[in-house]
């Protein structure tokens, strides 16, 4: 494990909701010190979210997408930027942000449900409950649930077809 790895981890060991204002000075400490690495800017940025600055995140998670991050940390990058990205009233690009994460990172629940708080902030609540329906009926090991699958994927195919009338 490296030196910035076994920091980051006492960073968010130490992370107390109630008070984040010290994990965003020990990340900006860390990012201080190394600079140039794409994890500490990407965990910096989390830091900002974490602390609720989107505003100052948002261009810190840029940072580190173009920087290179990649792998895990990538999915969680763009899953925690879309979020901000909706925290701050950007749906659009939200809506792109938690899209790329589903084409480049399948099978993950986390990014379809950043996604649908996306679609729904965006006006686009049938997607999103479309979208949730299909993840129940993938994820949600039940039988009274299962035993509807077949209407219930039908219903979702119709929220996203059907043109909203509102």
């Amino acid at each position: 494990m490296t030196t910035v790895d076994e920091a980051v981890e006492r960073g968010w060991a130490n992370a107390d909701p109630d008070d984040p204002e010290p994990t965003v000075e020990h990340f900006r400490a860390l990012l201080a010190e190394h600079p140039d690495d794409v994890v500490a800017l990407f965990e910096y940025a989390g830091s900002l979210d974490y602390a609720g600055h989107e505003a100052e995140a948002a261009p810190a998670y840029e940072r580190a997408f173009a920087a290179g991050l990649d792998g895990d940390r990538l999915r969680q990058g763009l899953i925690q930027y879309g979020s901000t990205l909706r925290n701050l009233g950007r749906h659009d690009e939200a809506i792109a942000a938690l899209e790329r994460a589903d084409r480049e990172f399948p099978g993950h629940d986390s990014v379809r449900a950043f996604l649908a708080l996306a679609l729904t902030s965006a006006g686009r609540a049938p997607e999103a409950v479309a979208l949730l329906l299909a993840l129940a009926v993938d994820r949600v090991p039940s039988p009274d649930l299962q035993r509807y699958q077949r209407a219930l994927r039908g219903y979702a195919a119709e929220l996203t077809t059907t043109p909203n009338t509102d």
